[in-house]
């Protein structure tokens, strides 16, 4: 598709994609167009908003407050996103058996607090109050220094878990570079271009497609340097500057920073994380986890040109999304003409004796033509980051446009690289089981050494990934990612992870370095976590009082 202006009422169709979309752009450009955050991402039933909101609690006074209590708090830890659209009064007063009066008062508090904006003919949208978006770059520096290689700042001692990735299982890394340097010579006498990647290793990554259950053939396949540069091309291919980006909340901070820097609109969607207890004690189910009455109407009322999602051991969350709702949601992005952009770099990494995963979310999508799933890859989670070999699989003329354009950057990866990444590839197991066994006992440190130190903290117990979301009994994860450098560890607080500055009450600790450092690490942090929340209650506005 192109980046030129379109009227808004216009239809197309990609002659490459087969996408039937709407054009968001207007002749004025990007900044007039930015009036879609403006508009509601999605308008919630009454039905799909209880089960976001869970019980009603009577011992916080009236109902009417109550209720208002529990649209805030769940805006506040992630659970609705800003910009979502509130069911009409009188549907939310049936839907929860209560009286219309009753939710108007609701709703007309939350008004009156800055939480909600209602108008005319339109509805009610959540929003933040003005200046009550908690510093949600906090930490963020942290992080930056951990990716960008900038010096650290502090201790030498100092702890990073800013970054979830594993070191390298050495011995077969060892091994796949000496048979990788052999190789290399019999590319010498070629060019060493190739655009779409080395053959030998297009043909292995379609054959571990093929064998998950997802008929893949070489043309189907590009290789990228990691899947992070896997969807910033299919980002910059397959949508134009204005248009809306689906993102999960909480999602990966840095597919979020690249929908802005190319100036697409995020539409964040809410997960119910398993460590979001409800008041009667239950948690979400995996079914839950990624509500389609949450997903299903940002899909419709949004029309976003493309969605980004994490299905296996998702990122922060470490949760599984379920063969029906995978069917599902490719069934609803097909009918709103949404590109799924599905990364699953995470999903060799399940832990031992885990069991299997669903078929990947493409084997949905080829039943029914293919062409709704770009799937990206990458050995830089499951074996190492140093290994910048990643992969995008899509239709044949999907893989042109991506090459085309990947072409206008870096014209081709390194053949060593591609040929050490084959290796590997071709005989995974005995790198995965190190790695496996790596994140197995990583978790279970981290879980222990909560559970020992921390022990009024909740924490999701995923089966696989790099991390755990951990949940704080107060909204003080962006003072403890200030504070923590100075006991000697970097954490990144939950604001990072969504676009709005929620999720203050979350913090994600990886799982990647040994179990002797991670229970340190946690030791440290229980040391300024109530420093942290003081800090936090000191800076808590009136209106939350």
């Amino acid at each position: 598709m192109g980046t030129g202006s379109v009227a808004p009422d216009m239809v197309a169709t990609s002659p490459d994609t087969g996408l039937v979309f709407q054009g968001h752009l207007r002749e004025s450009g990007l900044m007039q167009d930015l009036d879609l955050i403006a508009r509601p991402s999605s308008r919630l039933s009454a039905v799909a908003l209880a089960r976001r909101l869970g019980p009603a609690d009577a011992d916080r006074g009236p109902t009417y407050r109550d209720l208002a209590d529990r649209i805030r708090a769940a805006l506040l830890d992630g659970r609705l996103a800003v910009g979502t659209g509130l069911p009409s009064e009188r549907e939310l007063a049936g839907g929860l058996a209560l009286s219309r009066t009753t939710v108007g008062a609701a709703y007309a508090l939350l008004r009156d607090q800055g939480w909600l904006d209602s108008r005319r003919g339109s509805g009610s949208r959540l929003r933040l109050p003005d200046g009550a978006a908690p510093p949600g770059l906090a930490g963020v520096g942290a992080a930056g220094a951990a990716i960008f290689g900038y010096p650290a700042v502090g201790s030498d001692d100092i702890i990073d878990l800013t970054v979830a990735s594993l070191p390298p299982p050495a011995d077969a890394l060892r091994a796949a570079v000496v048979a990788a340097t052999e190789d290399l010579m019999t590319h010498a006498a070629t060019d060493g271009y190739h655009p779409y990647g080395l053959p030998e290793l297009r043909e292995v990554i379609a054959d571990r497609f093929t064998a998950a259950g997802v008929p893949t053939t070489v043309e189907q396949v590009l290789v990228t340097s990691g899947a992070q540069h896997a969807f910033t091309l299919g980002l910059g291919e397959f949508s134009a500057a204005g248009d809306r980006v689906l993102l999960e909340c909480p999602t990966y901070p840095i597919a979020l920073d690249a929908v802005r820097h190319h100036r697409r609109v995020p539409v964040p969607v809410g997960l119910a994380a398993s460590c979001d207890v409800a008041p009667d004690g239950s948690t979400p189910t995996a079914e839950q986890t990624w509500d389609l009455g949450v997903i299903g109407p940002a899909l419709r009322h949004s029309t976003p040109r493309l969605a980004y999602l994490i299905p296996d051991f998702h990122n922060p969350t470490g949760a599984v999304m379920p063969w029906s709702t995978r069917e599902a949601l490719v069934a609803a992005a097909r009918s709103a003409g949404t590109l799924l952009m599905v990364d699953e770099s995470f999903r060799d990494i399940s832990f031992p004796g885990s069991g299997p995963l669903p078929p990947p979310v493409a084997a949905a999508d080829t039943r029914r033509g293919g062409e709704i799933v770009l799937t990206l890859g990458s050995v830089s989670k499951p074996l190492w980051g140093g290994l910048r070999t990643g992969w995008v699989r899509g239709t044949p003329a999907q893989i042109r446009r991506l090459a085309a354009a990947r072409a206008l950057g870096d014209m081709a990866g390194p053949v060593l690289d591609q040929l050490v990444a084959t290796r590997l590839l071709q005989e995974p197991q005995g790198a995965l089981d190190v790695q496996r066994a790596r994140v197995a006992a990583g978790a279970q440190a981290v879980q222990s050494a909560l559970a020992r130190y921390l022990p009024t903290w909740r924490w999701t117990t995923p089966a696989g990934g790099t991390s755990l979301w951990v949940r704080l009994p107060e909204a003080s994860a962006t003072e403890l990612a200030a504070v923590a450098p100075a006991a000697g560890v970097r954490v990144v607080a939950g604001p990072r992870f969504g676009p709005d500055g929620t999720m203050g009450e979350h913090l994600r600790l990886p799982f990647t370095a040994s179990p002797d450092v991670l229970t340190e690490a946690v030791r440290r942090l229980s040391g300024v976590a109530e420093q942290a929340a003081e800090r936090a209650r000191s800076s808590i506005p009136g209106w939350l009082a």
